[in-house]
């Protein structure tokens, strides 16, 4: 049985989303120099983000309809982050910064933090021009952090219109069209640390003034999940690909004939259904709707959960650490 197919116990979470076959990496054998720095590598490296060239020619290049940019914790260790996999499948549009060596957001409009704030919009109301204020604790129960990133419950809200003086356009720094210069997010900024080396990096006024959004609750797929914590902290590769895949959602609609969210236990109820397109509702002319443009981006990441998952029992994989995405 091929290394990316499933088992008979275990279901495959990728089913359904359009990620290139991965086999051909079962097959790579002992290490290669990086073509940048010349240090021993076996996929890519880490530090340079770039694919060892033995298999540079059938990885993936993908393209985003934002900038991101993954700022890490200098105590997080390189080859142990997933947002490297989104640095190296997205060159283009995926930079990696080490705190405390960032740029200054507060000289660029059109800029988001995904951090959970009592003040964060989800990606959705960021495009209608709609405002949320949570619950304390976001609703959470006593005993979870709101630091988990769970997706708030729609009866968990309170809908607050835009003042009828102030556009869309000067709360979002851009009109909710998606259009060219009007699109209402350029660039997104996630922070790759622990829950408690991140509250730090937030606090940096570089950052701290910017809008936060929070993505919606799903299942993660990382094989160093901590123990007795909620399935839903995403290892960063997993928040860049929901950030996007929602972005694309509330830009051009859903696809109605994708099943790649199906498995990773998204909310569909949470998808307005005019976002999601039929066939003959498409124009060919426009950005066509989400069909797995941006699976990809998970390309090593379903790799290594299939590597891992061949040799050793989920259950009693243990994190070293806990994910804070």
């Amino acid at each position: 049985m091929a290394a990316t197919e499933p088992s008979n116990q275990r279901p495959d979470p990728f089913q359904g989303m359009h990620i290139a076959d991965t086999d051909f990496l079962m097959s790579v054998e002992g290490r290669s120099s990086c073509t940048v720095c010349g240090k021993s590598r076996k996929f890519f490296c880490y530090t340079c983000y770039v694919p060892v060239p033995e298999i540079a020619a059938r990885v993936p290049r993908i393209s985003l309809p934002v900038k991101i940019d993954v700022i890490k914790h200098r105590n997080e260790i390189d080859g142990k982050s997933t947002a490297v996999h989104a640095a190296i499948l997205a060159p283009d549009d995926v930079k990696i910064y080490t705190y405390p060596d960032i740029p200054d957001y507060r000289e660029e409009s059109g800029v988001v933090l995904i951090f959970p704030t009592p003040t964060a919009l989800t990606v959705a109301s960021l495009f209608s021009g709609e405002t949320y204020q949570m619950k304390e604790n976001y609703g959470l129960p006593k005993g979870y952090h709101m630091g988990t990133l769970l997706r708030f419950r729609l009866n968990d809200i309170v809908d607050t219109p835009l003042h009828p003086r102030e556009t869309t356009d000067e709360r979002n720094g851009g009109a909710a069209d998606c259009d060219g210069e009007s699109f209402p997010v350029k660039r997104a900024v996630f922070i790759d640390s622990t829950w408690s080396q991140c509250r730090g990096i937030y606090k940096d006024e570089r950052l701290s003034g910017l809008r936060t959004v929070v993505i919606q609750n799903r299942i993660s797929q990382f094989w160093r999940h901590q123990r007795n914590s909620p399935r839903w902290f995403l290892a960063t590769v997993e928040a860049i690909h929901q950030f996007v895949l929602e972005v694309h959602i509330a830009a051009w609609g859903l696809d109605s004939r994708y099943r790649g969210l199906e498995h990773i236990h998204l909310n569909m109820e949470q998808i307005p259904k005019e976002r999601i397109m039929h066939p003959g509702e498409m124009n060919p002319d426009e950005v066509p709707p989400y069909n797995g443009q941006y699976d990809n981006v998970l390309f090593f990441f379903r790799h290594m959960y299939n590597l891992i998952h061949k040799y050793y029992d989920h259950e009693k994989l243990k994190a070293y650490k806990r994910p804070l995405y």
